[in-house]
């Protein structure tokens, strides 16, 4: 058996390296960006395709400051937006128990008084999150391949490049000390572990983990067989309790799991547009009021068909959407805003949980027959979501405040998002136990500071 010793130290010195190749990466991709991007220019460029794309630039400019003007005048009526939000809820709630006539119609007048107040914001700054059953639009919502994706190509051979040569110089076999010494050529083993260097510190990092639980796990079970050998006396025999079963997904909650995320849809359009001014320090959840059965593309089609007064495509909705199954896609890029809740869209990000959890048969456009699907979030459902708001917590100056820094979207808006059977005290459960369970745990810890130095994360 290879002493444990034998291999940590080439480990660590792997790890070190593999540090510098991720830096080294990311420094490149910064650099290679604005040269990849650049044009040819000894080709004669076509004059109407010129004037077009100089039109378009114009069109988004336009859009963009009509959405930040609606943006900045709704953020001046923060504070009585949220309380007409409060009235209205209220009114709602009283209107379910309210059997008296009179009282009844002065509460549907309120409400509705209240309402039309909120939506006229609403309607320029906000997804709407009222949609027919009908609509289901199977349809791809990536761009066009424009390169993105042989640029990381790239970047990922140097990587594996500069890994076999930091392996060369610095006469790293990280495989021959796997193999205690045997025969390997000095050439192969450089190769070996230079492509394990250029993967980056996070399989690094699970290896290390995984000798170290093995090794605390075999040293635990030597001095339980040494502790076995002594004479003891037979314990006394008492009666046994039935087993307690913990569920699979409980007992493997405080988990790691990673969230994907590369900056989500339309990075290169959103660019120049919705920029925000600070990183968020709120988040509000939302539902997406769509069948549960659609896909992230149909999300990102039937919110990016809308359009504008003037005409305009909107470009983006929520900056996540956390789909039935408990996958996870990015839509508009966390250090841009996107538009889901108006006045609040700048200094927040928007999660949104596929479905439609408004069960109530008089709110227009509900579940209560289960047209939409499932009313209520599955269980990978809430925890992906969980999960997606505890890293936010993390990477920005968010606190664990369920009143003022996690909120749901009725509590600042005229809707009844994300829903009456929308389960909130579980899932501000799930966000406050991933919350500590992460403070607690060093994989997790290295994870989120990985997660820092990716792009399209802040301001």
């Amino acid at each position: 058996m290879v002493p444990v010793e034998a291999v940590m130290v080439p480990l660590s010195k792997a790890l070190g390296l593999s540090v510098v190749v991720e830096r080294a990466i990311e420094f490149g991709k910064n650099l290679l960006e604005p040269l990849s991007t650049s044009r040819d220019t000894r080709a004669q460029p076509n004059m109407d395709d010129a004037r077009q794309a100089v039109a378009d630039v114009q069109t988004l400019a336009q859009s963009d400051a009509a959405a930040r003007a609606v943006e900045q005048g709704a953020e001046s009526r923060v504070a009585t937006r949220t309380e007409q939000s409060a009235q209205l809820q209220a009114a709602r709630t009283q209107l379910l128990s309210e059997t008296d006539p009179a009282k009844r119609a002065a509460l549907l007048t309120q409400a509705a008084q209240l309402k039309q107040s909120l939506t006229t914001d609403e309607q320029h700054g906000e997804w709407d999150e009222r949609v027919p059953p009908s609509v289901l639009l199977v349809e791809d919502a990536t761009d066009p391949d424009d390169g993105w994706t042989v640029r990381a190509f790239v970047l990922q051979l140097l990587g594996f490049a500069a890994g076999i040569l930091l392996a060369s110089f610095s006469d790293l076999r990280l495989f021959g000390a796997f193999l205690g010494g045997a025969a390997l050529p000095g050439w192969a083993d450089h190769v070996f572990t230079g492509l394990f260097i250029g993967g980056g510190s996070g399989p690094v990092h699970t290896l290390i983990q995984f000798i170290s639980e093995r090794k605390t796990a075999f040293a635990a079970a030597d001095l339980a067989v040494a502790e076995s050998t002594e004479e003891k006396a037979p314990p006394p025999v008492r009666p046994q309790a039935p087993a307690v079963i913990t569920p699979a997904a409980d007992a493997a909650a405080d988990v790691w799991a990673d969230i994907p995320y590369a900056g989500g849809v339309d990075l290169d359009l959103l660019e120049s547009v919705h920029r925000r001014d600070a990183n968020p320090d709120l988040v509000v959840y939302h539902h997406t009021a769509m069948s549960s059965d659609s896909t992230f593309e149909d999300v990102v089609r039937v919110i990016k068909s809308r359009t504008d007064a003037s005409g305009t495509h909107w470009l983006t909705g929520y900056n996540c959407v956390i789909l039935a199954d408990g996958s996870i896609h990015a839509f508009c890029r966390w250090d841009r805003y996107g538009s889901h809740a108006v006045g609040f869209n700048r200094r927040s990000l928007g999660i949104s949980f596929n479905g439609n959890f408004e069960t109530n048969p008089h709110v227009p456009f509900s579940n209560p027959d289960g047209r939409y699907g499932t009313p209520r979030p599955t269980e990978p459902q809430l925890r992906a979501g969980a999960r997606v708001v505890a890293l936010w917590t993390f990477l920005y100056p968010i606190p664990l405040d369920f009143h003022t820094a996690i909120i749901p979207h009725k509590q600042i808006a005229s809707k009844a998002c994300p829903g009456s059977n929308f389960p909130y005290d579980g899932f501000e459960k799930l966000v406050t136990f991933y919350r500590q369970k992460w403070e607690q745990s060093t994989l997790a810890q290295e994870r989120i500071g990985a997660f820092k130095l990716k792009p399209y994360v802040y301001v």
